[in-house]
């Protein structure tokens, strides 16, 4: 199969009994009758299989940013790329796995073998976008497919013009890194030693790449071994059975949980973020969320989001369509199987050359996870908002500068470059419950790490300065949207470049009701001896960080929910203590009058009750 010119059907369209028909037993579904107990001990053994899959990789990479702030998803799929379970994931990696693998799947056709290993990092091939290293191993028992092990790894560096995998200057995919539109890497358990040799080549430090590929194989490979010893405990007919009904009860409960839905289609638009040259005003999003209770569908339309740009910001079909996903799950059933089964009823209309849709050849996707996946997810979240108040969630702080990556050559001369997750953006409020911290984006909904300090600097050469929470960052209400947070990173003895291209910088995160929105992200370059501010920095682009000098950066925070004057006084006695409100914030907007007396912070009852006009 060549590309171009580019098939959107061979990504959006589900497999066809006859597209894996030539592949020994891709179309058997398995027994029918499978008892409940059977079944629940094999779909908990497949979550245990995940999680094996997982510490491989966390116990064997080379580079922090899977080791680390575990940037990498792992998961078990159908031999018609169907996703069986999610485990310890980020959203945007496994909702991008299926069109991926249906594109491997539908180039390879009959040729698919035991041992065999394929990556796919290519956005026009279904995947999310291009530093998302995704590799796909058939599961086979008896000369007979089972399943599929697949994991997806954010590396650090492929190749493009820049250190990282992520250049939001990237106009189209000449610019960024090398793209493999479903390349077979491994073949007989044994990787393709002149493919690994050209990558490698070809790769910014290839020792730490090549280690990280080995513990994706790791995991790969782990998956078939445990899923083999499932189908010799329980018998292939059985294990298959059992991975359909997951699916079908997955459907089953997503059904039964739209049925309950309001019958409702309504229109929802904001404006996002500012990207100067394409969007000056912001980006003009619109969307369409369609409820049908008696068809059990949830339908979006974005068919009006506005044109692509020459710029890596706009969305690969995968994020587009995983943007409805990410911002609908968190308000439905939290029992509902997130399976392909129970995915498949919520469907996306998109648009092509939409810069949130399918974009056309040869259009750049490098940030195609984060910045306006993160915004579409925030318009889809506000949508639920106005369908279902007493379920929703506030906006959410988005993936910003902060998260970004920096480049160099150590003063011992060594090379490197570093993704930062040292801060992360805030979640927004819901009725009933604080933002959760440390969510970093819609994209990663907390699913990701810290790194460690310690082991920043000693694997790269920085001084840590700070990690701190930012006071009243987030947005106020009876339940209050969770504070950002601010890191500030010197270079040690050379010159860190650091390339950026993030979004929330001009966007904030809505509240509801009189709820506020949460503070913007912001980033900026301070004279270390003296903490003097000498650059202001913009959402996107370039900029050299001398050893005498800091990088300041600010995530944004989350929206709040509800009239800040009914929260509870010991939750913003508490936020005052944790340092996530400040005594003036307190009295001035929650109406609660706090004192610092011997070193403790007391609530002043009678004044209280006075500024609450509840006196």
């Amino acid at each position: 199969m060549l590309l171009p010119p580019y098939d959107s059907g061979l990504i959006t369209e589900p497999l066809r009994e006859d597209e894996i028909a030539g592949v020994s037993g891709a179309t058997d579904r398995g027994s029918e009758d499978i008892d409940p107990v059977t079944f629940s001990v094999i779909y908990a053994r497949l979550e245990g299989i995940l999680s094996e899959m997982t510490e491989t990789i966390l116990t064997t990479a080379r580079n922090p940013i899977l080791y680390g702030a575990k940037d990498f998803t792992c998961t078990i799929m159908s031999p018609r790329a169907e996703v069986l379970s999610m485990y310890d994931c980020l959203p945007v990696h496994v909702g991008t796995m299926d069109p991926a693998l249906r594109f491997l799947i539908r180039v390879f056709g009959e040729d698919i073998h035991e041992g065999d290993v394929f990556v796919n990092n290519a956005p026009y091939a279904g995947n999310a976008h291009v530093g998302d290293w995704t590799m796909f191993a058939p599961i086979f028992h008896n000369g007979i497919l089972v399943a599929w092990a697949a994991n997806k790894c954010h590396l650090l560096d492929m190749g493009a013009h820049i250190p990282g995998s992520t250049d939001s200057g990237a106009k189209d995919i000449y610019e960024e890194a090398m793209h493999f539109p479903g390349v077979r890497v491994c073949q007989n358990h044994e990787p393709i030693k002149d493919l690994i040799r050209f990558l490698a080549y070809n790769f910014r430090f290839p020792e730490h790449w090549h280690g990280d590929f080995l513990a994706q194989l790791g995991s790969l490979w782990t998956a078939e071994k445990r899923i083999k010893n499932l189908c010799d405990r329980f018998s292939i007919d059985t294990v298959k059975g059992c991975f359909t009904e997951a699916l079908n009860y997955g459907e089953r409960k997503m059904i039964e949980t739209i049925k309950a839905l309001p019958e409702t289609s309504i229109e929802v638009s904001m404006t996002g973020e500012v990207f100067e040259g394409f969007f000056p005003d912001g980006v003009p999003l619109k969307l369409r969320l369609s409820i049908k209770p008696d068809e059990g569908l949830i339908e979006f339309d974005y068919t009006d989001m506005p044109d692509q740009k020459d710029f890596g910001y706009n969305l690969t079909y995968a994020t587009a369509r995983c943007s409805a996903l990410q911002g609908t799950l968190p308000i439905l059933d939290p029992d509902i199987p997130t399976n392909d089964g129970a995915l498949k009823r919520i469907r996306v209309k998109l648009r092509e050359g939409s810069v949130a849709g399918i974009p056309r050849w040869p259009v750049g996707t490098s940030l195609a996870t984060i910045a306006l996946c993160d915004e579409v997810t925030n318009l889809v979240l506000k949508a639920w908002a106005t369908i279902l108040p007493q379920d929703a969630m506030a906006g959410m702080g988005e993936y910003n500068a902060a998260n970004f990556v920096g480049a160099g050559v150590s003063a011992q001369g060594e090379g490197y470059a570093h993704a930062f997750y040292l801060a992360a953006s805030g979640g927004g409020a819901t009725s009933n419950h604080d933002g959760l911290p440390h969510m970093f984006g819609a994209c990663i909904m907390g699913n990701m790490g810290y790194e460690s300090i310690e082991q920043v600097e000693m694997a790269r050469p920085f001084y840590v300065r700070e990690v701190s929470a930012i006071a009243d960052s987030g947005g106020v209400g009876t339940f209050r949207g969770a504070v950002g947070l601010r890191h500030r990173i010197q270079p040690r003895d050379h010159v860190l470049n650091i390339n950026y291209g993030g979004s929330g910088h001009t966007c904030p995160a809505f509240g509801i009701g009189q709820g506020s929105a949460g503070a913007v992200a912001d980033h900026w370059v301070e004279e270390a001896s003296n903490g003097e501010k000498i650059l202001s920095l913009k959402n996107s682009g370039v900029t050299d960080i001398e050893a005498n000098q800091v990088w300041v950066a600010d995530t944004g925070g989350g929206g709040g929910n509800g009239d800040p004057k009914k929260r509870e006084v010991a939750a913003v006695l508490d936020d005052v203590r944790d340092g996530f409100v400040t005594c003036e914030a307190a009295e001035q907007i929650y109406g609660v009058s706090i004192n610092l007396t011997n070193g403790e912070y007391l609530s002043d009852e009678v004044k209280t009750q006075k500024l609450r006009g509840t006196k």
